[in-house]
Parts: structure tokens; sequence; C-alpha cells
């Protein structure tokens, strides 16, 4: 059987395809996480291109006549000349874009009387703090405006929204946060958005299930970003799973390689579903099938190599993608982040949990193998049975493309649920990983499983008969 492995590894190997398909990965690579530094760098307060679409469009609203998009274009273009005393990406930027700019704008809307009186007071009292150099000046006012607030309402559930606010103002003051763009206000901009979206579920007494799986999320949201508050890590520190703080924490390189499995899910399917595709049928369409089966090896000893080759090819795939990042995404962000906690909620416990880089990668890419084993024994079947190598890789592909779609009318449409039993809503675990709620209501994790070890043996009896009854007397 080893030996058969091994003249299998040799003959994949010679392949030029997979040496092809490895540059381009490599490639694809180095684009994502150039992009994702680029993009990183442009998400700076008031931006030289944001400046020159107002001033384009200025000129636009004056010939339309479109007074509310002239003020607006006014009032950005003016802040924008404020904000440019200062260094890019500072509190005084932000104190500019979210308090002087709508002064501004309200002044040219009222351009005279007492609205703008009191308009140009507060804003000639802003500029006169913010030279102050203090942002804690703006926390300690926004502090006592909402202990007023807090004191006037009788509302009970204006009071949990405001004391929500309030301990957003403490944290900053209290772990030194300034205002501005940096990943500890993300976390606190992202922690009181999940709060008040908690606060409208527990409202809810007739919540549906995608909503409780919503719910879910923002308890996660919020546990997490009170560990990275309460450590005033200024990193992100979170895993790919929270979608909630996935697209608003800026990346570095671990959190780029903690998704690398599922972000190039995409090229490891397509290296390992070419192998096992041809891996049979090739032997075949040349005949070489003959000298293969004369050996002293029983035709199930032989395809059973065969499908351990592809195994082997998966597993290969999957480091390589992984060292790629690991150098690529240290390259460009440092390798400094590798070194960061990485953070799970689990529901299991209702606690944060710290765990290893490696061990979350491990996990994830056990939980992603179903899927991975699944298309490629597909391929290799369709070889096996049908001998017809490109239906055998473009299957398994077209399946990827509408897993989707599948998925997708399985959760929406109560009619669809009988999509359940197939294998594209239950063949990535990692939506049950730490006790998460899975998309679709009646799903578990053992019920996934099981629909997966079904379609896994049915594929395989079907290669092992066929490939065991098949005359090769005129191959």
């Amino acid at each position: 059987m080893i030996s058969l492995i091994a003249n299998e590894l040799k003959k994949i190997f010679k392949r030029k395809t997979l040496y092809v398909l490895l540059i381009i990965v490599l490639a694809f690579c180095i684009f994502n996480a150039v992009m994702s530094k680029i993009s990183e760098n442009m998400n700076d307060t008031y931006s030289e291109n944001e400046a020159k679409y107002y001033k384009e469009n200025l000129e636009y609203a004056k010939e339309s006549g479109d007074i509310e998009f002239e003020r607006q274009c006014r009032s950005y273009l003016d802040a924008y000349e404020i904000s440019k005393k200062y260094e890019k990406d500072s509190w005084q930027r932000y104190i500019v874009e979210y308090k002087v700019q709508p002064l501004i704008e309200n002044m040219l809307r009222t351009k005279e009387g007492k609205e703008y009186e009191l308009a140009k007071s507060e804003y000639d009292k802003i500029l006169s703090d913010i030279e102050k150099n203090d942002w804690k000046i703006f926390a300690q006012g926004e502090l006592e405006d909402i202990n007023k607030q807090i004191e006037e309402t009788q509302n009970k559930d204006e009071i949990l929204t405001l004391n929500d606010e309030k301990q957003v103002i403490e944290w900053r003051i209290e772990k030194d946060i300034p205002y501005g763009n940096s990943t500890l206000n993300k976390y606190l901009s992202s922690w009181l958005s999940a709060k008040v979206q908690i606060r409208e579920f527990e409202k809810n007494k007739n919540a549906s299930y995608q909503e409780k799986v919503n719910n879910q999320r923002n308890i996660e949201t919020v546990n997490l970003c009170e560990y990275a508050i309460n450590n005033k890590i200024d990193e992100n520190i979170v895993v790919s799973g929270n979608s909630e703080l996935q697209y608003k924490l800026p990346y570095n390189a671990k959190s780029l390689l903690l998704e690398t499995v599922e972000s190039f899910s995409f090229f490891i399917i397509i290296a390992v579903v070419i192998v096992a595709g041809t891996i049979v049928s090739e032997e075949f369409n040349k005949g070489t099938i003959k000298l293969l089966l004369v050996r002293p090896f029983s035709r199930t000893k032989i395809l059973l190599a065969k499908f351990i080759t592809c195994l082997i090819t998966l597993l290969i795939s999957i480091v390589s993608i992984i060292v790629i990042q690991i150098i690529v995404g240290g390259i460009v962000y440092g390798f400094s982040s590798y070194n960061l906690p990485t953070i799970v909620y689990n529901f299991n416990t209702n606690s944060i949990q710290t765990i290893g880089i490696l061990q979350y990668l491990a996990l994830s890419t056990i939980c992603l193998l179903p899927k991975f084993i699944l298309l490629f024994t597909l391929a290799f079947s369709i070889g096996t049975i049908l001998t017809n190598s490109p239906m055998a890789i473009a299957i398994p592909l077209l399946g990827i493309m509408g897993e989707q779609i599948i998925n997708q009318l399985a959760y929406t449409y109560e009619k669809a649920r009988f999509l359940m039993y197939f294998v594209t809503p239950n063949w990535n675990l990692n939506i049950y990983t730490f006790g998460k709620l899975p998309e679709l209501e009646p799903i578990t994790l053992p019920f996934s499983i099981a629909i997966c070890v079904v379609y896994f043996i049915i594929m395989m009896c079907m290669n092992i008969l066929v490939f065991k009854k098949r005359d090769i007397k005129n191959i």
C-alpha cells in the first residue's frame, strides 16, 4: 500500500498544473495582504479624495439649486480646511468631523438669528478647546451631558441606553482612549451598537430563529469588545467568525492568517479536485491501468491508495497555503501580531476563551475537512465511474458555485427546508464551534456529521463496486 501511495505521489508532483496553481496562490496572497493594508490606510478622517469629491460637486449643487447638498459640500470643505492643521488620524480631526462640521452646516443653514449665534458660540468654544490639546475636555463635557439627561428622563429604556453611552465615555477616560479611528475606538463603538441591538431583542417576545442567531452574535461582540477594552488591546484579536467585528477592525498578519484556510478554500479545492478527478480516469484514458492492475495488489487496495494520495495532496495544499500566508502576512504587516492572543467567546461556558493561533487553525481546518473531502470524493467518484476527467473537475467546482444559493434557499424559505438533507448546509462544521447556533434551526452537529458520513459512504461504495467489476480488456 505504501509503495502504491509513494508511486502515485511521484506522478502527481510531476504535474506542472499544481506548481502554476501554487504561483497563483502566492500572487493572490500578496495581492490580498497589500490591498488590505492599502484600504486600511485609506480610512482616515477627511481624506483628500473626499474633499475632491465635494469640491467637484459644489458647482453642480449651485447650478442645480440643491441648497441642502450645497450646504453639505461647503461644510465639509470648510471643516476639511480646519482638519488639515492636525495630524492624520488625530483625535482633533475626529472632533472636527463629528462636532465642528455639523455646526458649520447649521450656521450655513440659519445664517443669522438666535440659532445661528448659539451654533457660532459653540463652534468657537470647540475650536478653542481643540487648541488646548486635551481631548478629555470633550469627554468630560459628554459625561456631564449624559448625567444630566439621565437625571431628567423618566423613560426606563432611555435610561438604559444612556447608561450604555455613559459606560463608553467612562471607559474612554479610564483607559485613556483618545477619540479617533483606532482599533480601541472601534471596539467602543461596536460594543455600544451591539448593546443597543441586544436591548431591542430583549423587548421582542416573538423573536424568530434568525433574530436569536443575530442576538448571539451581538452577545459575542459585547464580550469580545469588553475584553479588548479592559485589557487595552489596540489590535485586532478577534477571529474571523464574528461578522459584527470582522469588517470593522483593521487587518494584521494574525487576522489574515486565521482566515487563510477559509479564504483560500477555493484554491485548495481546485488543487485537490484536479488530482482526484484525474487520478483514476487518466489511467483508463491512457491505458496505463493495465500496468497497474497486473501488480500484486487487489483492486480495492489500488483504489484506496489513490484516494489516500488525494487526501495527502489536500493536507499538503492546506499546509502550503498556511506557510505562504505566514510569510507574506509577516512581511506586509510585521510578525509581531502573531504573538497576540486569539480571543473567542465560548457559549458553552458563557466566557471568554484564549486560544493559540495553531490551535485555532487546526480546529477551523478540521471543521472544513468534510467540505474538502466530500468535494474531492465527488471528483474521484466521477473520474472512477465515468472515466471523464473534464466532468470530474467541472461538477465539484459547479457545486461550490451553487453552495451559497442552496444554503440561502434553505435558510430563507420554509418550503426549502428539505435542503437541510443536502450536504452543503452541513459540510462546514465551523458553524458549531464554541456553542454557536447554526443558521438553519433544525440542524445540529451530530446531524451534520451523519449527513456528511452518509454521502461519503455512498460515493466510496459506488467507487469500489464499479472499479472492482470494470472490464479492462478493451482498454
